[in-house]
């Protein structure tokens, strides 16, 4: 089964009927081997995805593959996938794990920054001095973010970027729902001192 029909990068239009199906429906489809059903979940989450892993890693390029590669692991297992599981937390606890994997996996002392124009940051319609402020406004943010602690990082991210609530969250890292709502107010809070420390 070729990859590309299973799984598209770049998210494509589901079949008719199946957008409004909710994401048990779709994995339970999904399990029985229904590809539109499964290509309607990556339309649906796909770029939080992405944006998520790219932000976890801090360059473009390997988040969308770590976000493919997460697809074809949800592709993989998705026989495993019980509707207890709750879809969001069952995809950001494999695409985390893949993210840690990435970083380690990366040479030691080499950082990548994921700048303004490697980001999907919406494109502000201002005079050509207001978009270099918004350009750079944003790659402080990237720096700044991957200053944090890798658990402080991946919580704010969840919570910021994938839009997740806290038990999705919970889930997703494997800690308690107090424990990851101190864990973004805590990276939420050095995110701003880092910000501020900067020049």
């Amino acid at each position: 089964m070729p990859v590309g029909d299973v799984i598209p990068l770049h998210q494509t239009r589901p079949a008719a009927g199946l957008t409004e199906r909710s994401d048990d429906e779709l994995m339970t489809l999904a399990r029985a081997g229904h590809r539109d059903a499964f290509a309607a979940l990556v339309a649906r989450h796909g770029t939080r995805l992405t944006e998520f892993c790219a932000k976890m890693t801090g360059d473009r390029r390997t988040g969308e593959d770590v976000a493919q590669e997460t697809w074809l692991q949800v592709w993989a297992v998705r026989e495993r996938y019980r509707a207890a599981n709750r879809l969001e937390a069952f995809l950001f606890t494999i695409a985390r794990n893949r993210c840690r994997n990435a970083l380690r996996s990366r040479r030691r002392g080499t950082r990548v920054i994921v700048t303004a124009e490697q980001s999907d940051a919406p494109v502000v319609d201002t005079s050509g001095l207001d978009a270099m402020l918004v350009r750079e406004r944003d790659k402080r943010v990237h720096e700044a973010a991957l200053e944090l602690p890798p658990p402080l990082r991946e919580a704010v991210l969840l919570r910021i970027v994938a839009g997740l609530d806290y038990p999705a969250i919970s889930q997703a890292v494997g800690r308690n729902e107090s424990t990851v709502r101190s864990r973004v107010f805590h990276g939420l809070r050095q995110l701003r001192q880092h910000l501020e420390e900067r020049p």
